[in-house]
């Protein structure tokens, strides 16, 4: 039992130290990455035409404003957007028909085709169907999630003036959180570019992240298109992997990818991070193993402190745990400030605690079914990422 407990007592060191490494390598190599992206310049040849394609199933929240904040976006070069569905009875076309007659002066298109085949995801169809329409040599993918800013269009078509660089993605964040669980998912999501960036400036980036990417048609082409993805739950992953295997580089854009949450339920934020865990334990089954050494840094810190006082520790040992929530309250802020821009988000810090406690719980449960929720479809995740429907 001694030597039971001296090992548990040096695993929660070991976590806690690499918490706190991950933490300072994280912010560091942030500030660089978005720094270096920040001043990239201008293409010098002057702003390719790019073709938006957005697919589309269902109504997301606040989905008519962020179907007009892409028609009403400035880009310097020409440009078009095409709207993606599968059903001519999906909620999104009356609303996507009435915001394109809104305006006219945008080249805008709704298509609506059927999946010729149930194994086939909704969203990778969508993307294809856009692709095949499409007219420009860039293609940038939006979810249908996505909240349009300044300068979007710009943020993800500069990266690929480099021609190291095969596609660019943002960062996404949860913004607007007016309730719990929609803070849940912010603190779950708005940090991801701590774990990015390290990869980025190593350029050992293996995917992307799909709320919103660029990359050149010929590039898309010569990785093979879009079609080996249609069963993949993570085509963004995917993509990026593709990408890679062409000896090309995967870039960050500078400025963070919005998506407007306000609201939404625990039962919501438990599917969704449950499918994120899954897809990522099918894909990288060594890295999901090892993920929670270099997370849950008050967890950690909470078991050490109580494996001690077990033991006959002085108190001041608890400062231990209290120190981890504190580092990752200050590591929470300052990305909400200075990367998000969700100050919103401040004032759901003390959710922290249970955060830790349910993604580990969430952690758990990947292992336990592999099966997830997507747009009102089951699926089940195989090795590699393939997607079983299980029902059409």
């Amino acid at each position: 039992m001694p030597a039971l407990l001296t090992l548990l007592e040096a695993l929660c060191l070991l976590a806690i130290g690499l918490v706190c490494l991950r933490t300072a390598v994280g912010h560091l190599t942030a500030w660089r990455v978005l720094a270096a992206a920040r001043r990239l310049p201008d293409p010098p040849g002057g702003w390719p035409a790019v073709s938006l394609i957005k697919p589309i199933r269902g109504l997301d929240e606040e989905a008519e404003a962020n179907v007009a904040s892409f028609l009403t976006l400035a880009y310097p070069g020409e440009w078009e957007i095409l709207f993606c569905v599968e059903d001519e009875d999906d909620p999104a076309v009356p609303v996507i028909r009435r915001l394109l007659v809104a305006h006219p002066e945008t080249n805008a298109r709704l298509l609506v085709r059927e999946r010729g085949h149930s194994a086939t995801l909704g969203k990778v169809h969508n993307m294809i169907v856009g692709v095949e329409a499409s007219r420009h040599p860039v293609l940038v993918f939006s979810d249908a999630d996505v909240r349009a800013g300044a300068g979007y269009l710009q943020d993800l078509v500069r990266p690929l003036g480099d021609p190291r660089v095969g596609l660019a993605f943002g960062a996404p964040v949860i913004a607007g959180a007016q309730t719990p669980a929609a803070a849940l998912l912010a603190l779950a999501v708005n940090d991801c570019v701590l774990l990015i960036a390290p990869a980025v400036a190593l350029s050992r980036v293996e995917g992307a992240c799909g709320a919103s990417m660029a990359i050149l048609r010929d590039t898309l082409e010569a990785v093979g298109g879009l079609l080996p993805l249609a069963g993949q739950i993570a085509d963004d992953a995917a993509l990026g992997q593709a990408v890679r295997r062409a000896g090309l580089q995967v870039a960050l854009t500078p400025s963070p990818v919005r998506i407007i949450h306000r609201r939404g339920s625990l039962r919501g934020w438990w599917s969704l991070m449950h499918r994120w865990f899954v897809t990522v334990r099918r894909l990288f089954p060594t890295l999901y193993a090892c993920y929670p050494l270099a997370e849950f840094g008050p967890l950690w810190g909470l078991l050490y402190a109580a494996l001690r006082a077990g033991q006959g520790a002085d108190a001041a040992v608890w400062f231990l745990p209290v120190g981890m929530l504190a580092l990752a309250a200050v590591s929470m802020a300052v990305t909400s400030l200075r990367f998000a821009r969700t100050p919103e988000v401040l004032r759901w810090l003390w959710l922290l605690p249970a955060l830790d406690l349910l993604r580990a719980a969430v952690w758990v449960a990947a292992y336990l079914s592999p099966e997830v929720a997507w747009r009102g479809r089951r699926l089940r995740v195989l090795r590699g990422g393939l997607a079983i429907p299980l029902e059409p």
